[in-house]
């Protein structure tokens, strides 16, 4: 098969910028002599041939802001030292098709016919070389059979570099930047057989348009940078997706744009974590520091005050106990910091027991080959069911495992590592399922045979790891970049690539749809490189790119949680293309288009004049002499065409002063006239307005929105400069768009809430505090038979208790301007097999969290039959064990309590209301009242709490009533209890009666939370033993209340 190549808009916007910037240049070809030296004297007549520039810099600065206009981009100057321009690409968006095109474009239009391109890497240099080679008959069909010539610098064939020089034809030379940064290089030395000239000077003498390919690899350091000049190059163009250094940015096609213009895949992250694993002493050491002394950050099971364990991290430094900050579990006993090494290469901590992790590690944890296996056989899974959807469809389905250690799949003799042994196994497995029939036959090859990897081999022929760099790496990237259309095909039998981690630049193919990373740390891969190696739209089996988003999905199976992995992405993009998400920029404005409604002063033209007469005549409303016939009142319901409305009141005026109508009476009269007018936001108002929102303080210079802009959406009041009145509500629609984060609080709507001091002395607070001060102290009595009866019964009827389970989740990732999000999809769980090498004493754990006896804990679980439990999964079963007991005995306890007065011991008032101001948003969740202790109740609900607060303050019987702040606690075996309202009332001005009162959506304690009820139930308890006539009720609505009681 042949890949096939068409011309797109968004490359062809790319190539244009760069032509564009040579505007005015006549297409020319400079020549200059090669010197030969006396001794060849027959040589002296040769003529080399380069580039010329033949339009100043100050016309090439001209030309670039337009470009720069024309794309929404930052305005900026060309350099004198040296003319530099960036192109933004994402990746997978074919930004060497399009530096390739521009080649041919540039020699077309100027004439330029010397071009050098640079790569950082082996890898990327023969990508792009075999970039060239697909697209050499679609650029030949394109550009009229150009004559053209591209080739890889070898030291070893400096006669390339002659022809180079001296070729009429286009010449692209391509080139690793380590041939020729160093002064020993070959390239750089004089070679007799260049007559005693080096390379480099018949390059330089070129004068060669210059393309960097990924330059924050290859021109990043001062010596590269002097490198780079010592080309001599008429100009450097820069393509990347990530630049570090943005000098005269002419092109940008970021990430957000790529995935919403459906030009690269989208994403589905599949997530694989342990969960309900805690039965092990887990440790992972995540990094080490001896800055102001030796200390650790450590990833382990912490357990807290209620028995639930969670996995946290803690720093840790030399002598502290894991057991004590692991919440005292016996797992860690004996792990004590016995040692911090912080050596580059070497870090770890050691531990009193002798035990050690590295960092990076983890020692405790679920065997890491198991969470292996399940990354293999769900990339697998995603992959058959891919290839059921897409193989009718003429695609050929890929998938790409990235590997930390080559020898895991492969050893260094060529047997079979882990890797590839739990690859065959799944494969196996899946492929046998009746799901996956029709596939077996279509796909018939072995286990062993639709897999393969691609790793370098040392000179003995052992397989070995290598950072991609190196002379070892080159046939290695050759045999990938031969196989790249071979792998497209059917006839292709594999179907599976393992590579090594070091692959991570250079090689892609567009069918890839699932990248699983089978690697050690989390962080060994940025998440822009996981997915950076399978963004490429896919192609059919006649090489034509697939355009459909519903097939176009690459899958990342990762070894984190799609949320981390959403977050992680969202912060690389951001630092690696200068994307700030939730910001305003000029190109969210630039191009906007809007509909401006006026009012326009016209006159009436001698055409209209016509026009109206002869309809006037026509409807019998003037003679043939012009005089008027009918009443204005008859001609304003006259019916006249649609061209004419607009003059019709005109007309009439006329008409009404009774004289003659005629052309002459009519033209030249001016009417107005209601226009709408569709407009575009031009580039420079675009900077205007940036400046405008700047100077009013709604962003910050980097285009950041804030608050006061959130504010000026929220009210209504965001100032704009008149002339983009008319485009308001499209400004305000991209302004929210731009920030669609969570609702801020209207800050003009924050209010005040006063303490009224005078009415905390007032005789009717008084007199209700004075009976509701008291504290008191509770006893519970607990039946031990009924509390065995009720847990028994309750764990026999518990839940099965699960194994300890790798949990694999998957979530699309959306990337629009607000920020990188997710949405899930699916979850799909797997036990973990695992025999635990210790198990908790959980008749001390739960005897001591509980306060009843081992004795009693062991009848509650032999009698349950629940035993076994235990030992599928010792902190889960002991975690339910301790809810069940705990909730059973505060059942009891509750059903039994007595609270008794401390004699002595008082709730004080100016403890209690210790805030002189609240602050509360006086519109939502505020009320105005006259007879409470604050000037405003601050209420909860607004459908319970506000109308109960509003009735209270508007019933004259009611003398005093207040919330109850949060400060007035009850105790309860359940935690504290703090009722809603206190309530100071007076019948026919003699009867008092004091109210507790807890407001609720209904008075049916049983449809109440048993938490909560029980509260209830204890603060009932706690009232009626002060014995002075307060009482405690639950109340809905007041009115109601007020009735019954």
């Amino acid at each position: 098969m042949k890949l096939k190549f068409k011309n797109q808009d968004f490359q062809n916007d790319a190539v244009n910028v760069v032509a564009d910037l040579f505007a005015g240049q006549e297409k020319i070809q400079s020549t200059f002599e090669i010197s030969q030296g006396a001794q060849m004297s027959l040589m002296q007549n040769e003529l080399g041939i380069g580039n010329s520039l033949l339009i100043p810099d100050e016309q090439l600065n001209i030309n670039m802001h337009e470009v720069q206009k024309q794309h929404n981009l930052p305005l900026s100057d060309v350099r004198e030292d040296m003319r530099s321009f960036c192109v933004e690409m994402e990746t997978g968006t074919g930004k060497t098709y399009v530096y390739t095109k521009s080649v041919f474009e540039l020699n077309k239009r100027y004439g330029f016919t010397k071009f050098i391109i640079v790569v950082p890497s082996i890898a990327i240099r023969e990508g792009v070389y075999k970039s060239f080679e697909l697209t050499q008959e679609h650029f030949q069909n394109s550009y009229d059979n150009v004559p053209y010539r591209f080739f890889v610098y070898n030291s070893s064939r400096l006669s390339d570099v002659r022809q180079f020089a001296t070729s009429s034809n286009i010449e692209i030379m391509i080139i690793n930047i380590d041939a020729f940064k160093k002064a020993e290089n070959i390239i750089n030395q004089a070679q007799d057989k260049l007559n005693g000239e080096t390379a480099m000077r018949y390059i330089r003498d070129t004068n060669p348009i210059v393309i960097i390919d990924e330059p924050q690899s290859v021109d990043n350091t001062p010596k590269a940078k002097e490198a780079i000049a010592s080309l001599n190059p008429l100009c450097v163009f820069r393509y990347s997706a990530t630049h570090k250094d943005k000098t005269n940015l002419i092109y940008r096609l970021t990430p957000v744009d790529a995935y919403q213009m459906g030009l690269v895949k989208q994403i589905c992250v599949s997530s694989n974590e342990v969960a309900n694993d805690f039965n092990m002493p887990y440790i992972k050491l995540l990094s080490v520091s001896n800055d102001n002394g030796f200390k650790a950050k450590i990833e382990m099971d912490v357990q807290n005050k209620a028995g639930n364990v969670a996995r946290k991290t803690v720093i840790v430094k030399p002598n502290d106990d894991l057991f004590l900050l692991s919440g005292k579990r016996d797992l860690y006993d004996g792990y004590s910091v016995a040692g911090i090494d912080c050596t580059p290469e070497s870090e770890l901590i050691e531990f009193s027991n002798t035990e050690f992790v590295r960092l990076g590690k983890t020692i405790g944890g679920v065997d890491e080959n198991i969470i292996k296996e399940a990354q293999i056989r769900r990339t697998i899974q995603f992959h058959l069911d891919k290839e059921l959807r897409y193989t009718q469809k003429g695609i050929k389905v890929l998938s790409l495992f990235f590997i930390d250690e080559v020898k895991k799949y492969r050893t260094a003799d060529g047997e079979k590592g882990i890797y590839a042994e739990m690859f065959e196994r799944c494969y196996k497995e899946l492929i046998n399922q009746p799901k996956y029939t029709e596939l077996k036959t279509q796909f018939p090859a072995s286990a062993d045979v639709v897999h393969n990897g691609y790793f370098s081999q040392d000179k003995k022929g052992a397989f070995k790891d290598t950072k991609g760099d190196t002379l070892a790496d080159y046939d290695t990237y050759s045999t990938i970049m031969k196989d790249k259309e071979w792998l497209l095909s059917f006839d292709c039998p594999l179907r599976f690539i393992f590579s090594h981690s070091a692959l991570k630049e250079g090689w892609d193919n567009p069918n890839v749809f699932q990248v699983c990373t089978l690697i050690e740390q989390k962080s060994a891969f940025t998440c822009r490189q996981k997915i950076g190696r399978g963004l490429r739209l896919c192609v059919n089996q006649d090489g034509e790119r697939v355009e459909d988003k519903n097939i176009n999905i690459l899958h990342v199976i990762a070894n984190e949680s799609f949320a981390e992995f959403a977050e992680t992405l969202q912060k690389e993009i951001e630092t690696e293309t200068g994307v700030k998400f939730g910001t305003l920029q000029i190109s969210l404005f630039s191009g906007m288009k809007y509909i401006e409604t006026k009012t326009v002063e016209k006159i009436i033209t001698t055409e209209q004049a016509e026009k109206a007469i002869e309809v006037l005549k026509q409807s019998g409303f003037i003679s043939d002499t012009g005089t008027v016939e009918k009443k204005a009142e008859e001609i304003k319901e006259l019916e006249i065409p649609q061209e004419l409305e607009s003059v019709k009141d005109e007309v009439i005026k006329v008409i009404e002063n009774a004289e003659p109508i005629s052309v002459d009476s009519l033209q030249g009269k001016t009417y107005t006239e209601t226009v709408t007018e569709e407009k575009e936001v031009t580039y420079d108002e675009a900077q205007e307005l940036m400046q405008h929102f700047e100077n009013k303080g709604y962003v910050s210079k980097s285009g950041k929105i804030k608050d006061t802009m959130k504010n000026a959406l929220i009210t209504g009041t965001l100032e704009l400069p008149k002339k983009f009145e008319a485009a308001r509500e499209r400004l305000e629609s991209v302004v929210k768009q731009a920030d669609n984060k969570v609702p801020i609080r209207d800050a003009s709507k924050e209010g005040v809430v006063r303490l009224k001091k005078q009415a905390m002395l007032s005789p009717e607070f008084m007199e209700l505090w004075s009976k509701i001060k008291q504290k008191t102290a509770y006893r519970v009595q607990i039946d031990t038979e009924k509390l065995v009866e009720n847990c028994v019964k309750e764990l026999k009827n518990m839940e099965q208790i699960p194994r300890a389970r790798l949990v694999s989740q998957s979530a699309d990732i959306n990337i629009q301007n607000p920020g990188v999000t997710y949405t899930e999809r699916e979850t799909r769980t797997m036990d973990i097999q695992d025999s635990y090498s210790s198990l908790p004493n959980i008749l001390s754990i739960i005897s001591e969290e509980t306060l009843i006896m081992k004795s009693t804990v062991a009848r509650i679980i032999a009698e349950s039959g629940r035993a076994e439990d235990f030992l599928n999964n010792p902190q889960s079963f002991m975690e339910r064990c301790l809810e069940i007991i705990r909730h059973n005995r505060h059942d009891l306890a509750i059903d039994g309590i007595k609270y008794v007065k401390l004699d002595g011991q008082e709730y004080y008032a100016q403890e209690i209301f210790d805030s002189a101001e609240l602050v509360a948003n006086l519109d939502k969740n505020a009320v105005a009242v006259n007879r409470s202790v604050y000037d405003h109740i601050i209420y909860d609900s607004s459908t319970i709490e506000k109308p109960f607060a509003k009735a209270l303050d508007d019933d004259p019987d009611v003398k005093m009533f207040f919330k109850i702040p949060d400060r007035f606690k009850i105790e309860t075996p359940i935690g504290t209890y703090n009722p809603d309202w206190a309530v100071y009332l007076e019948r026919e001005g003699e009867k008092k009666l004091y109210f507790i009162l807890e407001t609720k959506g209904t008075t049916d304690l049983f449809g109440l939370r048993t938490p909560e009820q029980l509260k209830i139930h204890c603060g009932k308890e706690h009232f009626k033993a002060l014995e002075n006539g307060v009482e405690m009720r639950v109340a809905k609505n007041w009115n109601d209340f007020k009735i019954k009681n």
